[in-house]
């Protein structure tokens, strides 16, 4: 049974899963990829670099870097928590911002998924927490504090309600707009239910809309859209199927292929699953995510000044409509 992760992180612990021996016990390493590690109080952040076509094939990941932060603690359950995840959040975000070596980058923002399904909510959530600026910096006669960015944002929505490839709407708006890197917020799936809600991960690799829910489009990608793409995901659904696989096992069950060929009979293969308390870790998600994006963006803000700027920016384009 193939089973289906969108985390590079699982993917590298699915090589070991695969191996035996020393291979396994030294957690050998294919040639083009190199895995770092480093933890705080709240967290754990992985760093994966794959460099090489044999480590791209190996671990079934397009080359580049993919950046993991998962919480030891299972919820974000408290303010100093989100806050620390946020900050670690946006120190990574912004060295994929400096790398492009300008004073003042113009900024684009995508939140994918469906606004109407609590699971694939995230993007468009997080678009509703961002401080945009673009519209307020282009105005005559606006005066604006000057540690803002230039940053705009956009839920595209999914193609069953637009009838439109997102990338299509992206491709478009970006022909227009013209910026110099784009961030993508979505949601994604893991092969553990433990990480569901608890895991972010950030890859400069871009991403193909909806693998979450297995409904793969057209890629947004540096190669389809000719700037940068860094995509930020959390994994909100596990497949069932992955679930069954991982239920048995835990049970001590070895000999299960008969109940998985008699759950994918039954259409199991078909399904995700979500926690019961989808909505109220999608919401706590956003805001970290939100807010670590804001703070990477604008320079030189604590996280308690963000909602200000949220009511000023907006202030100051309401005003300017006024006059």
């Amino acid at each position: 049974m193939e089973i289906r992760t969108d985390l590079a992180l699982e993917a590298r612990e699915m090589i070991d899963e695969k191996r035996s021996g020393s291979m396994k016990r030294n957690h050998a390493l294919p040639e083009g990829m190199q895995v770092n590690s480093r933890e705080t109080e709240y967290m754990t952040i992985t760093n994966i670099d794959i460099t090489s076509e044999a480590a791209e094939k190996t671990i079934g990941k397009k080359r580049g870097k993919y950046i993991t932060i998962e919480l030891k603690n299972p919820e974000l359950n408290t303010i100093e928590v989100q806050e620390g995840v946020s900050k670690v959040l946006a120190d990574e975000i912004h060295q994929f911002i400096a790398a492009l070596g300008k004073k003042e980058p113009e900024i684009m923002i995508a939140g994918l998924g469906n606004w109407h399904i609590t699971a694939d909510s995230l993007g468009p959530k997080v678009i509703d927490k961002i401080v945009v600026t673009r519209h307020v910096k282009n105005m005559e006669n606006v005066e604006i504090d000057g540690r803002l960015g230039s940053v705009c944002a956009v839920s595209p929505g999914v193609m069953g309600i637009t009838g439109i490839e997102t990338s299509e709407i992206i491709r478009g708006m970006i022909s227009t707009v013209r910026p110099d890197i784009l961030f993508v917020i979505d949601a994604l799936a893991s092969r553990k239910a433990s990480r569901v809600n608890t895991t972010i991960q950030i890859s400069d690799t871009g991403i193909i809309p909806g693998s979450g829910v297995g409904n793969h489009r057209m890629e947004l990608s540096k190669e389809v859209l000719g700037i940068p793409v860094i995509a930020i995901g959390v994994p909100t659904v596990v497949d069932a199927m992955t679930l069954v696989r991982d239920i048995l096992e835990k049970a001590g069950i070895r000999e299960s292929d008969d109940i998985l060929k008699e759950a994918e009979a039954k259409g199991t293969e078909e399904m995700v699953v979500t926690p019961k308390n989808i909505d109220i870790a999608i919401e706590r998600m956003a805001a970290v995510i939100s807010n670590g994006m804001n703070l990477a963006t604008h320079k030189g803000f604590e996280i308690e000044e963000i909602n200000d700027c949220l009511l000023y920016t907006s202030d100051a384009a309401d005003d300017l409509t006024r006059v």
